[in-house]
């Protein structure tokens, strides 16, 4: 398997594990704060939607060839979360899994169009095309699959105790 198709596999195994634990949810908890600080459930959709924009324009601006403008720094990132955070509140949990849908297909089909080739090229941050498929991408599914996990073990285990 190419190293493309591997990044591919990669996001599709971790998105399918996220949607899994999701499926998990009361759905009278979607809103209530509490899965990552004063996130919740929806906020978390929103969250790992947004992400996956950024690594499609990332994307984009790669296969277009101005990777240089991509220019994201982890330095902005709560800025950006908090940013995201307040949008994701007036959101409604039907419309903030549409956005995840659209956002995980586009990021599939980026995937599918991206040229191997790029896979290494540095981008206006530093990070090679790799690095953002990775981090924005099966990486990012997988450590918000944990919250939702933890969470809900987490509630599992005190309804058992009652």
């Amino acid at each position: 398997m190419t190293r493309l198709g591997e990044l591919k596999v990669a996001l599709e195994a971790e998105h399918d594990a996220f949607l899994t634990a999701l499926e998990s949810v009361d759905l009278e908890l979607v809103t209530v704060p509490g899965i990552v600080e004063d996130w919740s459930v929806r906020d978390l959709v929103v969250h790992v939607a947004f992400w996956a924009e950024h690594a499609v324009e990332a994307l984009a601006l790669a296969s277009a060839g101005h990777g240089d403008e991509f220019a994201y720094d982890t330095a902005q990132t709560d800025a950006m979360n908090a940013r995201v955070l307040e949008e994701s509140r007036r959101t409604s949990p039907a419309a903030a899994i549409e956005r995840e849908v659209r956002a995980f297909d586009a990021f599939a089909a980026a995937l599918d169009a991206l040229d191997p080739t790029l896979l290494d090229l540095r981008l206006g941050n530093g990070d090679a095309v790799a690095e953002v498929i990775g981090y924005d991408g099966a990486a990012h599914y997988r450590e918000h699959t944990a919250h939702l996990r933890a969470w809900f073990d987490e509630a599992d285990a005190e309804d058992d105790d009652v």
